[in-house]
């Protein structure tokens, strides 16, 4: 079973710090969207595995359990309009976290490896900072995080 819950957070990261320890190592994941003024959906994934040319943009970190006795990498996904970002681009936006670039595709979005014991802080840093480089509309500097965790 999988429960959810969102909170909303600007300066103060240290909740949404807990939230994403609370889905370590295979527990859950988490979706990031910013606040933005005006009334737009998150961007979502249609059954073609495809998004809706409008909306939000939408980070997911997703995370791995071990496997055969091994922790395993995360992933962290990022839903945008912005088609192929290229591979400067991404490293800019990273801001030297040491993630690997797995899928830049124009329809299927950015798909990057978070190496094992990566802190949260920086997987959040970079969650925050990529979506809202990346979002097509006024953000204001605060975010949503939903978090389903597995029980």
């Amino acid at each position: 079973m999988t429960t959810r819950r969102s909170l909303h957070f600007s300066g103060d990261r240290h909740e949404a710090l807990v939230a994403m320890d609370s889905v370590a190592e295979g527990r859950g994941w988490c979706n990031l969207v910013p606040d933005v003024y005006d009334d737009v959906p998150d961007l979502r994934v249609n059954f073609l595995g495809l998004w809706s040319n409008r909306g939000v943009v939408m980070a997911s970190y997703i995370t791995v359990g071990e496997r055969h006795g091994q922790r395993q990498p995360s992933s962290l996904g990022l839903l945008h309009t912005r088609g192929r970002l290229g591979r400067e681009r991404i490293m800019g936006l990273l801001g030297g976290a040491p993630f690997l670039i797995r899928l830049d595709h124009g329809q299927r979005g950015l798909v990057l490896e978070v190496p094992v014991a990566t802190p949260a802080r920086q997987v959040l840093d970079v969650m925050c900072t990529m979506t809202t480089a990346l979002c097509d509309y006024d953000a204001k500097d605060s975010w949503r995080l939903d978090v389903y965790t597995r029980t």
